[in-house]
């Protein structure tokens, strides 16, 4: 800026100076322009010193502002196009971002906690606007992706010290009836409390005397993915169904498996009964899907359910497991199962 100021006051020549710091500034503009894309600007550049030429060769003030005009409709229209470029490119991470978060967050369905961190940062990446806040969230996410990794390790250490059990307990003769009898009163797909259990569950919460409800939810279609996807794969979607409800109801709810695709939810809350089924509602609603592998290609298929809500008060528990079964009969009925 001196040495500009020095020249200016040495050469006299206003017009002539005049040219000069429009020439200098447009070179570096050319020179310093932020590159989105080489080609585009790489043409910017050689179109802006084209006009620091004219400049530099005018001799006329109109000319000059002219020519200025002409150089600041060209950076207007280079910045748009880098406006456009970058933001194009957000929108591409944040898709990026976003799908990975999906992907993951199906993945670790069975942590709550890690699924409920991924779900605040797919809504932030969704309301992500800069570079800088998707910066911040890639380091969120790789927080995530550490703590699904060290839980996915503890499962596999847990899921080999229960298979170590079972198979020291099965060696023993003398265990095999005590392990006849737990096995009873598990469900073995899900691992939830099995039908068997559900009788004394129900006259318990009768007898407790607080206000409890009953919530029978039944998977639709599963004798279809049975048929053409094999009961592996039938058992996997009520694995999944299973898991959604224990995430979805809180801990001091009691699940159970009940016959066929049937899950049973015994929840104690002091709301009114619509809101008791506003909430069951919310729960039966969720978009769950699962994917299966058919023909060498990958299916995706939604998961969906019926359900029936009852109230426990001033009831007994075999007059709610009546109609329990009726609705239970009439779900397989609707979708082609044994009643």
């Amino acid at each position: 800026m001196i040495s500009i100021k020095k020249l200016l006051a040495a050469n006299g020549d206003d017009e002539r100076d005049l040219s000069r710091v429009v020439w200098l500034i447009l070179e570096a503009v050319a020179c310093h322009a932020i590159e989105c894309d080489a080609g585009e600007r790489e043409q910017f550049q050689i179109g802006l010193r084209q006009i620091a030429k004219k400049i530099s060769e005018s001799s006329r003030n109109t000319s000059i502002f002219v020519l200025a005009g002409e150089a600041i409709k060209s950076i207007e229209m280079y910045n748009r196009g880098v406006d456009r470029t970058l933001h194009s490119k957000v929108k591409e991470l944040q898709s990026i971002l976003s799908l990975f978060t999906r992907s993951m967050l199906h993945i670790s369905k069975g942590s709550t906690a890690s699924a409920t961190n991924l779900r605040q940062i797919e809504r932030q990446i969704e309301n992500a606007g800069q570079i800088e806040d998707l910066r911040a969230l890639k380091t969120q996410l790789e927080l995530s992706l550490k703590s699904i990794c060290d839980e996915a390790v503890q499962q596999e250490e847990r899921r080999t010290s229960i298979n170590d059990h079972i198979r020291e307990t099965m060696s023993r003769p003398e265990s095999a009836a005590l392990l006849t009898e737990a096995v009873s009163e598990v469900d073995l797909i899900t691992g939830m409390p099995s039908f068997l259990m559900i009788k004394p569950a129900l006259e318990a919460a009768i007898s407790s005397g607080r206000g409890a409800y009953a919530a029978l939810l039944c998977v639709d279609r599963i004798e279809i993915i049975n048929s053409r996807f094999g009961f592996a794969s039938g058992d996997q979607v009520l694995i999944t169904f299973g898991q959604h409800l224990a995430r979805r109801f809180s801990g001091a709810d009691a699940l159970f498996r009940w016959r066929g695709p049937g899950f049973l939810a015994l929840i104690a809350r002091t709301g009114t009964e619509a809101s008791v089924r506003n909430e069951v509602a919310r729960v039966a609603s969720v978009r769950l899907e699962q994917e299966f592998e058919l023909s060498g290609r990958s299916v995706l298929l939604p998961i969906s359910s019926s359900w029936m809500l009852t109230g426990l008060e001033n009831s007994t528990a075999e007059a709610v497991f009546k109609k329990l079964e009726v609705f239970s009969a009439a779900h397989a009925r609707a979708h082609g199962l044994p009643s």
